[in-house]
């Protein structure tokens, strides 16, 4: 399991870390709280050139996004990994 994954995650014993935006999320497969990779939709200002976060930075998912437990690599709709 990875640094990261491992300092994120918590025991099945332990409540949920998370208060912010992965609050009510656990992967469904191993439990971890997270961190998640989630596909997104984001608003961005595309040049000839490349690409700079537009102004209002938006970024949106929902429970259909695809989503991956950075822990297992479990893949999944986002909404399956919401605490049962």
């Amino acid at each position: 399991m990875d640094h990261q994954a491992n300092q994120h995650g918590a025991s099945e014993n332990e409540g949920s870390p998370n208060v912010n935006c992965l609050e009510g999320k656990r992967c469904p497969k191993c439990g971890s709280y997270g961190p998640f990779e989630v596909v997104v939709s984001m608003r961005v200002l595309l040049c000839d050139n490349g690409t700079d976060d537009a102004k209002d930075g938006s970024v949106e998912y929902d429970d259909d996004s695809l989503a991956m437990c950075y822990a297992c690599r479990h893949e999944g709709k986002f909404g399956e990994f919401n605490v049962r």
